[in-house]
């Protein structure tokens, strides 16, 4: 956080959630997250920090879901969470194009348990989201393969904004908010497509904002949107996140008024559940620090919204009782 101080930081993310008009009375059921996680846990066994939070972020961000493709969906994302917090993953693209054109099994580790268990997760899809989620993969891949070099850019190049196309998986989150049988492909497709074009702005923006707290403790954590843009092109990184809340704020009210034309309730209810259910997360989940930025920064307004993002997600609320947030006690808000 030397570019930027919490104080900044922290204002930034006010006017986002303020422009967005976040309001969140939502009380997720947290036996529904056990489920999620019991059910993911088994598949990667060595890895319950990243099971606990992908359980967390597909708890969150899509509980309008059925349980059962919840369940999928938090496997699909443990598996690549998995291999992006690895600094280090010389093999991760040796020999999986052609493994997977010869239909041979995949040998990467990692990969091979993702290739495996993606017919779980694809049978709840039509054939063109269930594109959409396999290519994700592959973007992925290459992304997280690319950001281990620990390279930023060339100067003035538009590279920040390729590689974080491909490891936000914006048209992959839009995707799975419309399971088959919920959204039927024969009607829905252009409004899918539609929406994965511009959830892929929205997706990305929103996780940059969030994760710049959390990214500043080591090389690799910091490979970053803001900080690559900020060697490409010699913008501040302050610049650059406001820049991050326009986006956002544009995209979402872009596609307000999109659905709007289209008219269709049921499919306006839908995304706009997204929306929230993705800051939701953000503010709830213990990943990206929010309590440590509140504390740190001492704004009170960021920390009303993580509190209630925290609410919503069924979560326990420290209600601070020092001035200097040191003295706390941990109740459940209702």
């Amino acid at each position: 956080m030397d570019l930027v101080s919490p104080q900044e930081l922290s204002s930034i993310l006010v006017d986002f959630l303020e422009e967005f008009g976040y309001s969140d009375d939502a009380r997720l059921d947290p036996h529904d997250l056990q489920a999620i996680y019991e059910f993911t846990l088994p598949y990667l066994p060595e890895e319950q920090e990243i099971v606990t939070s992908l359980s967390e972020y597909v708890h969150c961000t899509f509980p309008f879901l059925p349980l059962d493709v919840r369940k999928a969906v938090a496997v699909y994302d443990s598996f690549q969470m998995s291999i992006d917090d690895v600094p280090v993953d010389e093999e991760g693209l040796r020999g999986l194009c052609v493994q997977l054109s010869e239909g041979r099994q995949v040998q990467h580790p990692v990969w091979k348990g993702l290739f495996k268990f993606y017919p779980l997760l694809l049978r709840y899809y039509g054939p063109y989201t269930q594109t959409t989620i396999f290519r994700g993969a592959l973007e992925f891949i290459q992304a997280t393969g690319v950001e281990r070099t620990l390279f930023k850019g060339f100067s003035n190049s538009n590279y920040p904004g390729y590689i974080r196309r491909m490891s936000a998986q914006g048209p992959v989150q839009a995707a799975i908010c419309f399971p088959e049988n919920e959204f039927p492909e024969a009607k829905y497709l252009p409004a899918i497509v539609s929406l994965e074009a511009e959830l892929e702005y929205y997706v990305g923006t929103v996780n940059d904002l969030f994760s710049f707290y959390k990214e500043s403790n080591t090389p690799f954590e910091r490979m970053n949107y803001p900080l690559n843009e900020a060697a490409c092109s010699g913008k501040s990184c302050l610049d650059i996140l406001r820049s991050l809340v326009d986006i956002s704020i544009s995209c979402r009210y872009r596609v307000l008024r999109m659905l709007d034309s289209i008219g269709d309730q049921r499919l306006s209810d839908r995304v706009e559940q997204f929306f929230t259910g993705y800051v939701r997360y953000h503010l709830a989940c213990k990943r990206y620090k929010m309590e440590s930025l509140c504390a740190e920064s001492k704004d009170s307004r960021l920390e009303r919204y993580h509190k209630m993002g925290l609410r919503a997600a069924g979560k326990p609320v420290k209600m601070y009782t020092g001035t200097n947030g040191d003295s706390c006690q941990t109740v459940i808000v209702g």
